[in-house]
């Protein structure tokens, strides 16, 4: 039997990469009492049903009394020993009490240790004066990250009622509807999400996606305090650019009615939410380099979805991916935001990222806006990085 004995750590990465690329029939592991009560459960869910581990135990230690630590590990692996079975230490994320007890335990039993490069997926073996190698003595294994069970890992769950379809990959027409939308997007950067609160509120189609209004209605919705800055003239040029690019069709505004016709559901969506083109192109961009990659992913913290309204404590990512074990939190956010919405959206992006990728994600805020001065100082202190798009 090929037993891996690892200290668990509070990052989930950490305690199952070694499983990831090498058959281990039971894993061990010795941590602090805390850390095992809100790690055990997902990490041996996952162990056992994603790596194909047989068994998985969890023994408790003091962060204080090296003494105790090496009599509670030596007790374990004199055990694994009398049954003959392989043994491997795994140092990875591993904290300076028990460091030390594997690196004693290690010279007294001969035991290989090592340890991953988690950002180059690299094995590092510390193998000098052991008996044996894992990479040379276990058979190798390659268990791809797959989005929900990397959710589940952190103790997570993936809301899929909240999910919306458009949010999936594109089909080919609406794949080649997606840059016109941007460009139109730009052009019309001032006035975006006015245009899409406008098109929410107004111009609302039927089940055909036809919509009908009348000039009387339209100028008057636009002499709203939320929408005045938003003229007949900007409105009208706006539906001839959508027309002229074939997003909406047989548009008339004219003689009294406003008339036109989605071409899509998708374009629809797109118009009526004003920063799904903005994460759609991100998305198209991240799928390019990634492993893998999802779009609008509503996160549930506790891992048990309800249907119920307002029981769940959720957040949602707007694009998220994996690139070898990096796991990447984009926020997408459109338009100009003042202080405190900027504020937010890094607090929350750091919080969502920390909750759910750990020391190792990586975080974006990608904005359609520059923010600059104390707000950029900031980003650049929680280890966010900001872009601007175009």
């Amino acid at each position: 039997m090929v037993v891996n004995y690892e200290f668990l750590g509070t990052d989930p990465i950490e305690n199952v990469i070694t499983c990831m690329h090498f058959a281990v029939d039971k894993v061990v592991y010795f941590g602090y009492a805390q850390t095992i009560e809100t790690q055990r459960n997902c990490t041996e869910q996952y162990l056992k049903e994603v790596c194909g581990v047989k068994e998985v135990d969890f023994f408790p230690v003091s962060p204080l009394d090296l003494q105790s630590v090496l009599i509670t590990m030596r007790t374990e692996i004199d055990y694994e020993m009398t049954l003959g079975s392989q043994i491997y230490f795994d140092i990875t994320g591993g904290e300076s009490l028990i460091l030390v007890a594997f690196g004693m335990l290690s010279g007294e039993f001969n035991a290989p240790m090592h340890m991953y490069d988690i950002p180059e997926d690299r094995l590092i073996e510390l193998e000098e004066g052991a008996f044996g190698s894992i990479s040379r003595e276990v058979r190798r294994q390659y268990v791809p990250w797959d989005v929900d069970r990397f959710i589940q890992l952190h103790g997570g769950e993936i809301n899929y009622y909240l999910h919306k379809e458009f949010k999936n990959d594109a089909d080919g027409e609406f794949e080649a509807d997606i840059p016109r939308l941007w460009d139109l997007a730009n052009q019309y950067s001032e006035y975006w999400n006015l245009l899409s609160h406008f098109f929410r509120s107004t111009l609302v189609p039927d089940e055909n996606l036809e919509v009908r209004n009348s000039a009387s209605n339209v100028l008057q919705a636009l002499a709203s305090p939320f929408t005045k800055a938003l003229t007949p003239a900007t409105l009208n040029r706006f539906l001839d650019s959508l027309a002229a690019e074939g997003l909406i069709l047989d548009l008339q505004h004219s003689d009294g009615k406003y008339h036109f016709r989605f071409k899509s559901q998708e374009v629809k969506n797109c118009l009526w939410e004003s920063g799904s083109i903005l994460e759609l192109m991100v998305y198209r961009n991240e799928s390019r380099e990634a492993d893998v990659c999802r779009m609008g992913l509503h996160l549930d913290w506790d891992g048990i979805v309800h249907t119920e309204p307002g029981i769940d404590v959720l957040n949602e990512i707007d694009v998220f991916s994996m690139q070898g074990n990096i796991p990447s939190f984009i926020s997408c956010k459109t338009g100009k935001m003042g202080p405190q919405q900027t504020l937010h959206a890094l607090y929350e992006l750091d919080t969502i990222a920390g909750r759910f990728g750990g020391k190792y994600s990586r975080k974006v805020l990608v904005t359609t806006h520059q923010i600059t001065g104390v707000y950029l100082e900031r980003a650049e202190e929680m280890g966010i990085e900001v872009r601007t798009e175009p």
